[in-house]
């Protein structure tokens, strides 16, 4: 009897384990997507620190956003035929790219009249969207996941795996541009680190290691190479210190994710959540993100420019204001396309739930 028992044992801490490891993960995956909302929110009156903090953003977040979903795949994959996978990801990542890019495109044409208007469209991007991501650029993320998820699933073992990590090394750092069309460009920049969070996700001992890495130590040094890289001027090493900075910076909020999920209850579930809207978030919060400001600067007249703690203060107000709006917009939306519509819940790529039930009296 006392063999079972100690199996059974065994099984439940190992999936005790497994769980941990993959809500940190989905913390990771919410504390990103906030850091994209932050991260394009930028306007041009933005006082020094905060735009220090956009470029800090911007030199990792969506290394990191990648790194999440290579990770998550690997972790929660399941046999499937190809091409039914590559349906499901059209479903779940190009139609809603489609639906966003039309309604980002329409709303621009109808405003920009009326409102401040960033990156004015033309007619011509109803057509120019099916091979560049015209309605906004951030959509690029959309169009190279979904050729990312065309091409990993043909190394799904674990020589194949390595043996892509080592492309994606060199197609990360080989001096050629790659073409815009299609995102091609991101596509040679990110596949590294997707199949990355592949390989770490399969990598139980390396995993371990990095776990011991105290996140707080590990933004120190990020901050410190974040520095040191602006007064380089060579090309080679600004491109070695970038993939560095992208590292560490998943390995700073891999590890605070790890801290939040052990520390703060309400915090992680907060964050959890979040996490279920990420796609929806990074579809539509420039929209929501750009009425908020188009709104704001039509009722407050507000000069920033200068670096003074009042202007500061009133700068970082409404950017928190924006930003809020650039998160909870998306969300209120999604929850409603899968409460009330089937269709419009296939149109954001997720699933239709129906009305809560009532009950019956």
């Amino acid at each position: 009897m006392f063999l079972p028992v100690k199996k059974n044992e065994n099984t439940n801490k190992k999936y005790s384990m497994e769980k941990t490891r993959l809500i940190s993960i989905v913390i990771s995956k919410a504390i990103c997507i906030i850091l994209v909302v932050v991260g394009h929110y930028h306007p041009d009156n933005s006082p020094n620190l905060y735009s220090a903090l956009n470029s800090m953003i911007y030199s990792f977040h969506m290394p990191l956003f990648m790194f999440v979903s290579g990770y998550l795949y690997w972790a929660t994959r399941k046999p499937v035929a190809y091409k039914d996978f590559v349906w499901k990801k059209f479903q779940r990542l190009m139609i809603p790219y489609f639906f966003a890019s039309i309604v980002i495109i329409a709303i621009k044409l109808l405003t920009e009249r009326s409102l401040l208007v960033e990156n004015p469209v033309t007619f011509s991007a109803f057509y120019q969207m099916f091979y560049l991501p015209v309605a906004g650029f951030f959509l690029w993320f959309a169009f190279a996941l979904f050729l990312i998820f065309l091409l990993v699933p043909l190394f799904n073992t674990h020589k194949r795996l390595l043996f892509l990590l080592g492309i994606s090394l060199i197609l990360y750092f080989i001096p050629v541009e790659f073409p815009e069309v299609f995102c091609l460009a991101q596509l040679k920049t990110h596949l590294l680190w997707f199949v990355l969070g592949c390989t770490i996700s399969e990598w139980v001992n390396v995993r371990q290691r990095i776990s011991k890495v105290h996140f707080l130590i590990a933004f120190c040094v990020f901050a410190g190479i974040f520095v040191a890289k602006s007064y380089i001027d060579n090309h080679l090493i600004n491109n070695l210190l970038s993939a560095l900075l992208a590292v560490i910076g998943i390995v700073f909020i891999a590890n605070l994710s790890r801290y939040i999920g052990k520390q703060t209850v309400k915090v992680r579930n907060l964050l959890v959540d979040i996490s279920l809207y990420s796609y929806t978030i990074y579809l539509f919060h420039t929209t929501f993100e750009g009425l908020m400001k188009s709104l704001i600067n039509k009722t407050i007249t507000t000069s920033c420019s200068s670096n003074n703690v009042i202007n500061v203060l009133v700068f970082f107000m409404i950017a928190t204001v924006v930003i809020f709006v650039g998160v909870v917009g998306p969300i209120i939306v999604h929850k409603i396309a899968v409460r009330y519509s089937r269709l419009f819940s296939f149109l954001i790529g997720t699933k239709f739930m129906g009305r809560p039930a009532t009950a019956s009296t």
